[in-house]
């Protein structure tokens, strides 16, 4: 009958044990797993970054010959405003000065304010 008990508390023991392991294992691993979670966003935030960085806004462009490439890599001038500044001055000839572009549907006070330490003076 000792034997019997002894065999149980040895069970018993190496049971509690290895559940305790398991807990400690698991928390460790899911702090690992957190930090490279953070690590993994934070390496990505730092590539956006980069590659707004890297890309460098022209100055002096002349909105008289600017073309769309070159238009929508100025602040707050996408594709559909690029198209629109060259449907305008299609239509209505050469820009007479900046602020001119303020006719331009999607181009107000604000949108100019960004715009002009990149534009060549008309």
């Amino acid at each position: 009958m000792k034997v019997f008990h002894l065999l149980l508390v040895a069970l018993f023991t190496c049971t509690l044990g290895l559940s305790v392991l398991s807990e400690t294992t698991y928390a460790a691993s899911t702090a690992s797993d957190k930090k490279e979670v953070i690590s993994q966003t934070d390496t990505a935030k730092t590539a956006k970054t980069t590659k707004k960085a890297k890309k460098e806004i022209p100055h002096d462009v002349n909105i008289n010959t600017a073309d769309k490439a070159l238009l929508t890599q100025l602040p707050g001038i996408g594709p559909k405003t690029a198209d629109t500044i060259l449907k305008y001055r299609q239509d209505n000839g050469q820009f007479k000065s900046i602020d001119e572009l303020t006719k331009v549907k999607g181009i107000g006070d604000k949108s100019l304010a960004k715009l002009k330490p990149y534009l060549q003076t008309l």
